[in-house]
């Protein structure tokens, strides 16, 4: 391989310096590269800029020592030095991996950024996916990881739907979130409140793609999903009450009944209050009473929460010996917190969404939530005492702290949680009508 710099149609004024790759006969490929030199910098011989400029005197050749020329011949070495730096990187590239030189293949040594830029926009949004996973690392939990797998399982499957092999970056627009929209609700048959969390998920990953330079759709921002009042239920304070009073010979209903009670006065996720255990509680003195508090940080947001612990609580710490109940797996306690309801009669039918199997050819195997009229123990589940908590203590305690047990940012996303509308703006104008 043969690599010489020349200034083809060289002219007075700025040059372009071009680079030459020859092997043989058959490859002789000519590239212009970011350098440029003035005409009398170019040494023709050599295939560089002079680093060194003379003038005649006396019939002699002397070097210039002036200002300007020290700037020059400096500028000279620079140019130079990156020419010799190219040289090298091509001679590498083909050393190491040993394929004829195509015009593509040096493009690709001589502009970098260029090879770059397009990989940024033609970047596959499945594969970033797995970018986004190990770029976040310990600061995102293992449910979160099986959230977004799930989307990208969703996307592969309309990928192969849509009879395409591809979905970069930049192509989540506007047409696509419709058409992911009418492929998710009408063929997955998916609720439009999961599409619409799931696409949340989606420009969080894109937004996340932006941060590292990659080009993103311009309107991402304003697209937005349509969504459905959601329908839950709480246990009341009455219902509560039926629950405390009680008691089951069998443990796993007794266990599962502490722990529905525990999360119905603490008001935290299953995969926080499953983790209680006493070490957490420390006894600090309130207004000369002493109170007990626990001490954990939230699995899902990672805030640190110290809870003072609801009476009730205590009660059932004591009734065990100062322990909290054994720990059992998620899906063992929603069996049997619906067990417990059933038994003591919390049988009313009432609206919600209860999770199926569907029996469509197409959903074999797979199950959906069907919205319809059910009895109330049927659609108790894990998160029921996170809710209860906020709706049975909303408006009696202070918003502001009600948000610290619950672990909610701001007061909007804690009345969007348990249903409820900002009345303050209602209530001026009140005063008005």
């Amino acid at each position: 391989m043969k690599i010489t710099f020349i200034v083809k149609n060289p002219k007075q004024g700025k040059n372009t310096i071009h680079i030459r790759v020859r092997m043989g006969r058959k490859i002789d490929l000519f590239l212009s590269t970011k350098e440029v030199t003035e005409l009398e910098d170019w040494n023709s011989k050599d295939g560089l800029l002079f680093e060194s400029i003379t003038e005649v005197k006396g019939g002699k050749s002397i070097e210039k020592r002036g200002a300007e020329s020290k700037r020059r011949i400096q500028s000279n070495r620079s140019v130079n030095y990156r020419l010799l730096e190219l040289r090298k990187s091509i001679e590498d590239g083909y050393r190491n991996n040993n394929i004829l030189p195509t015009s593509e293949w040096l493009k690709g040594i001589v502009y970098p950024e260029i090879k770059e830029r397009e990989k940024v926009v033609n970047e596959n949004f499945i594969n970033y996916c797995s970018t986004f996973i190990e770029d976040k690392g310990n600061t995102i939990s293992d449910k979160y990881i099986i959230k977004i797998n799930s989307i990208k399982a969703i996307i592969e499957r309309y990928l192969s739907h849509k009879k395409q092999k591809h979905l970069s970056i930049p192509d989540i627009n506007n047409d696509f979130k419709r058409d992911f929209e009418k492929y998710c609700l009408g063929i997955e048959g998916y609720a439009l409140n999961y599409f619409e969390r799931n696409f949340k998920f989606i420009k969080t990953i894109l937004y996340h793609a932006q941060a590292n330079g990659y080009i993103i759709y311009s309107g991402l921002n304003k697209l937005k999903c349509k969504t459905e009042k959601t329908m839950f239920q709480i246990l009341t304070p009455e219902e509560l009450s039926l629950i405390e009073r009680e008691t089951f010979s069998d443990e796993h209903l007794e266990t599962a009944k502490d722990w529905l009670l525990i999360s119905c006065y603490t008001g935290q996720r299953v995969s926080d209050f499953m983790r209680f255990n006493v070490s957490m509680i420390e006894e600090k003195n309130v207004k000369n009473k002493k109170r007990f508090f626990i001490e954990f940080t939230q699995e899902k947001t990672k805030k640190q929460i110290l809870l003072p612990l609801h009476e009730k609580v205590v009660e059932i710490l004591k009734k065990r010996e100062w322990n909290f109940p054994r720990k059992m797996s998620e899906a063992r306690y929603n069996e049997h917190i619906k067990k417990v309801c059933e038994y003591v009669g919390i049988d009313e039918m009432v609206e919600g969404s209860l999770s199926l199997e569907d029996s469509s050819k197409l959903g074999r195997n797979k199950r959906r939530k069907v919205a319809s009229v059910y009895p109330k123990y049927k659609l108790i589940s894990s998160h029921i005492g996170r809710r209860s908590f906020a709706s049975n203590n909303f408006g009696k305690i202070p918003t502001p702290l009600l948000m610290v047990a619950t672990g909610h940012s701001t007061p909007t996303m804690l009345m969007k949680y348990i249903g409820k509308i900002d009345e303050q703006q209602s209530l001026a104008l009140a005063e008005y009508l």
